[in-house]
């Protein structure tokens, strides 16, 4: 019952590529039935050869036809049925990728990007192996096993048939013992090369940390922990598989050996002749080849169900986030005037013990400039985010502009109020890429957001300019232009409300001094400014119209400026 729910997933799929699909299959059996002719007519011909008494040519030439046949439909049947499932892991990757953004910020908390890794590679290719190769290899195995029953029953002994097929269902049964193991063991593999990935991004993207502590050593007995255990859930799942192949690759033997024993009798009493056995041996090998398959078969199977299961429990994670797709006027977020007011604001993460906030009244006026203060744990990084909606509300209420945020739609609210984070995170694409977020902005937008942060002049001295690519988390800028140009990605879509948390954390004197001149340009324009800080360059601005403390999720003062 549960695998049926999961496969729902793939339902909006199918209900668009089952016709190109199902052609896939049909050309497969066909494929397969086409098969199950050559081992008559090359018995045929070894009579011919043998007795003399038809002429070889015309069984050659019949052979000959059936195998270009076969050559255009096998190449016609990976086309539909491989092509397909490579759309289908596109698909499922789509899917992820989507779900993944829109979902609530206490998800990330919990979980890092390795199992998001995971799922889109590995889990993903196992669907597509199980759904691909999987499904061939099932058809083969029916389709070849029933046509070689069909001819050995009708052209030759069923008493020579049934003692060389008897070994064979020793491989069902133990395939049938064996599946739940391997689809539980894939499982914990899949789980244990989350967390290996998750480390090594971690520490690949801490190098500079580890090599300016000398902790290469912890580092390495960490991996080593890790790779460890994946590597132990790997040898449990290759124990199981171990099991497999001797039966599906030994027991076929037997079922050789009973063939060649039985018929060589035959052929001895002159019951049966040499080209009779020939084609008895060619059938016995189309239904032994996809038994002996039988067990990677069901490997590959479990293997994605297992992956389908893990895809299905992340594509079950409540959203919290709309997609913004029924918003017919995302320019209306410019018509804010930035006035904000929260009453009654309590929060408590989902994962914490104590509110990280307790009953906060604020009255912020439209185009004024606020400094948040208190120490590391005192709430204001938190109080940052439910400005933006990064979680929901555990009791109490903010409006802006007298509207409820929690009737705001995202990306409506996201353009009024726009973000500049205390690690401006840059991306490894161009710069102008990672201000405008889009490949639709005209460059002169870009270029008038960079100017008013005061980063164009900087940019403009580089070679290619806006098109310069900027390394992992832009370590070809310095710690200034990366605040910038993270003031610059704020200010594209022209926002009411900026806020800003510890924007001059990584900043030395003079660029802090810049900063404050960038916020004076805010200012000017009318725009609503939020900045939470240690910095006294901060709160001891003229610039700052009230100045809000906090300590232990609670407001101690508010206070105006003279």
């Amino acid at each position: 019952m549960k695998l049926n729910g999961d496969l729902q997933l793939l339902r909006p799929f199918f209900a668009k590529y089952w016709p190109i699909y199902c052609l896939g299959i049909l050309v497969l059996i066909a494929t397969d039935l086409l098969s199950a002719i050559i081992p008559y007519w090359i018995g045929k011909a070894i009579d011919a050869i043998t007795f003399r008494n038809q002429e070889i040519s015309g069984i050659l030439l019949y052979l000959t036809v059936i195998t270009l046949a076969m050559a255009i439909l096998r190449m016609a049947y990976r086309e539909f049925i491989m092509g397909t499932t490579r759309r289908l892991e596109y698909f499922i990757r789509e899917r992820l990728f989507f779900h993944a953004l829109r979902l609530p910020m206490a998800y990330y908390d919990k979980v890092g990007p390795g199992k998001l890794m995971a799922l889109s590679i590995n889990d993903t290719t196992a669907i597509r192996m199980a759904v691909g190769l999987g499904i061939m290899l099932l058809v083969d195995a029916v389709v070849m096993g029933l046509a070689a029953f069909f001819f050995m029953f009708r052209h030759l002994d069923l008493a020579l048939t049934l003692p060389a097929v008897a070994p064979l269902p020793v491989i069902l049964i133990a395939t049938a013992i064996l599946g739940q193991s391997v689809h539980n063991r894939f499982r914990v593999v899949q789980e244990q090369f989350s967390y290996l990935t998750e480390f090594s991004q971690e520490f690949f993207g801490g190098i500079k940390v580890i090599k300016a502590f000398a902790a290469e050593k912890p580092a390495i007995a960490r991996f080593r922990k890790i790779s460890r255990k994946n590597v132990d859930a790997n040898l449990s799942l290759a124990r199981i598989q171990a099991l497999y192949f001797p039966m599906t690759h030994v027991t076929p033997m037997f079922s050789y050996a009973i063939a060649l024993y039985l018929g060589g009798k035959q052929v001895i009493a002159g019951a049966l002749t040499i080209g009779d056995l020939t084609a008895f041996i060619g059938y016995l090998s189309l239904i032994i080849w996809p038994v002996m398959g039988l067990g990677y078969l069901v490997n590959t199977v479990q293997r994605g169900t297992a992956s389908l299961t893990r895809i299905a429990e992340f594509l079950g994670e409540p959203l919290y986030e709309t997609t913004g797709d029924e918003i017919s006027d995302l320019d209306k977020a410019v018509n804010f005037d930035g006035s904000i007011i929260i009453k009654g604001l309590t929060f408590k993460y989902p994962e914490g013990t104590v509110p990280s906030l307790s009953d906060i009244n604020l009255t912020i006026s439209g185009g004024s400039t606020i400094g948040i203060v208190g120490k590391t744990g005192s709430g204001k990084t938190t109080l940052l985010r439910l400005l933006l909606r990064l979680y929901p509300l555990s009791k109490g209420k903010i409006t802006i502009d007298g509207v409820d945020i929690e009737t705001v739609p995202f990306e409506i609210l996201r353009r009024a109020i726009s973000f500049v984070p205390q690690d401006s995170f840059l991306f490894s694409t161009t710069i102008g890429k990672n201000i405008a977020f889009s490949d639709d902005l005209p460059r002169e937008k870009i270029e008038a957001a960079a100017r008013q942060a005061a980063v164009s002049e900087d940019i403009d001295n580089r070679a290619e300019g806006f098109g310069t690519v900027l390394g992992e988390k832009g370590h070809k800028l310095s710690g200034g232009q990366k605040q910038r140009v993270a003031i610059a990605r704020a200010l594209i879509n022209n926002p009411s409300v900026i806020i800003a948390d510890e924007p001059t954390a990584h900043l030395d004197s003079r660029l802090s001094r810049e900063f404050m001149e960038i916020i004076a340009s805010f200012k000017a324009r009318g725009k609503t400014v939020l900045i939470a800080s240690h910095d006294p360059i901060v709160f001891d601005s003229p610039l700052a119209d009230q100045v809000i403390e906090m300590r232990d999720g609670a407001v101690t003062s508010d206070r105006y400026a003279a």
